[in-house]
């Protein structure tokens, strides 16, 4: 069979600009995709011929966004590492907003945070709020919010890719946020390049890019926190929709007579393992728990009605995510927020529950995993979203990015 002598792979590469940015790009995004990787394997991946993806690698590592790590002896890694600009992203919730500037020049983050009723009203918490945030983070780390490389936001709602708003059904969670585009408004008053997107789909995106999906191409992510969202990675990509709503997992029917859900529907998953509810049925039985950490203590420590309410959660959880990995076949499921920290109690009636739904049968390649990243998903999703705008990447997490500060529920043997 006849081969075109120009095709990447065999040793030889077409020349020119146009193209020699796009086989930088290629190499990039298998970098961002896979983490560290030999130049051997860069080459099969992209396709491109060993020559070509040598000297990339060399414009990558003489610009700084690229470095060799040494293996052993013989063998070394390429890695994406980034060491320019300052980056900043944002977490909107219905009742706070968190943010968190990333400094690659000085290798420190600042954080800070407004809470409702205290920094503002049911009708705050909008575009205001986030860039008066900003300026503030901004301001503390010695910078112009001008000479910021971009931002991210992770909103605690769906975003429609056509109107670049909140979803309709999910405005009345977050009022100051009304028939906004949120990059937009937001890149106007900030004036520096803005993403906005789905908390949960960029808590997909970082549990992907270095957490429990990194690897895989077929990455399903649930966030049961507060509230459920979902993510999904679908051949290397978050997979959004026509409309931008896709992963609303939360909002999948369990029970067509159950409990009145805020979207309008009855029985979704919300209504049964959302914080919210697993507190309204302890508390319906007499055992009266402020938060989810303290429903999680309860249940290691032996409380029966803890540890029953968990394992009914992780029954629903299990029934949706059966439902939802049917038809999409990840290779991986990774559960995060609270609820995924809960440990072995959840886990074990999650599984329990996609062995009932036949899950298995169909897809017996499928592993469930606890979420690596923790409480920070959203916000270093939002980093990674802004990495990604400006062409960077990197391949291991700096220490200096992440919270040293948080409870460890994670363990789930």
């Amino acid at each position: 069979m006849a081969t075109d002598p120009n095709r990447p792979g065999n040793g030889r590469t077409s020349s020119g600009p146009g193209v020699r940015r796009g086989n930088v790009e290629r190499l990039l995004e298998a970098l961002r995709t896979h983490g560290p990787s030999s130049q051997a394997a860069l080459a099969r991946r992209t396709q491109l011929s060993p020559a070509t993806v040598n000297s990339i690698v060399k414009d990558l590592r003489a610009e700084g966004t690229a470095e060799i790590q040494p293996v052993n002896g013989r063998e070394s890694l390429v890695a994406l590492v980034a060491q320019q600009g300052v980056m900043v992203s944002t977490q909107v919730n219905t009742d706070s907003i968190t943010a968190a500037l990333f400094d690659f020049r000085t290798g420190s983050r600042h954080d800070a945070a407004l809470t409702r009723g205290t920094d503002f009203d049911i009708e705050g918490g909008g575009p205001r709020d986030v860039a008066d945030l900003i300026h503030t983070l901004a301001n503390e780390a010695g910078v112009q919010v001008g000479d910021l490389a971009g931002v991210g936001v992770a909103m605690q709602g769906p975003i429609s890719t056509v109107t670049g708003t909140a979803a309709s059904w999910a405005r009345l969670q977050l009022p100051g946020w009304n028939d906004t585009p949120v990059a937009g408004t937001l890149g106007d008053l900030l004036g520096v390049p803005v993403v906005a997107d789905n908390d949960a789909n960029l808590a997909a995106l970082a549990e992907w890019t270095w957490g429990a999906g990194r690897g895989c191409t077929d990455f399903l992510y649930v966030m049961c926190s507060a509230q459920i969202g979902g993510g999904i990675v679908l051949d290397g990509k978050v997979h959004r929709g026509g409309d931008g709503l896709a992963g609303e997992i939360g909002h999948i029917v369990l029970d067509r007579n159950g409990p009145v859900c805020f979207c309008g529907s009855r029985g979704c998953l919300t209504t049964v393992a959302s914080e919210r509810s697993i507190l309204s049925t302890l508390a319906a039985s007499g055992t009266i728990k402020h938060a989810l950490p303290e429903v999680i203590d309860g249940a290691r420590e032996g409380d029966p009605a803890c540890q029953r309410v968990l394992y009914e959660a992780g029954l629903a959880l299990g029934r949706a995510l059966a439902n939802t990995a049917k038809v999409i076949a990840p290779s991986v499921i990774a559960i995060g927020g609270l609820l995924g920290q809960a440990g072995p109690i959840m886990f074990e009636s999650v599984r329990s529950s996609a062995e009932i739904s036949s899950l298995l049968a169909v897809s017996p390649g499928i592993e469930f995993r606890a979420a690596r990243i923790g409480a920070d998903a959203a916000l270093l999703g939002g980093l990674a979203s802004v990495l990604t705008l400006t062409a960077q990447g990197i391949s291991t997490l700096p220490e200096w990015t992440t919270r040293q500060f948080r409870n460890d529920y994670s363990n789930t043997k």
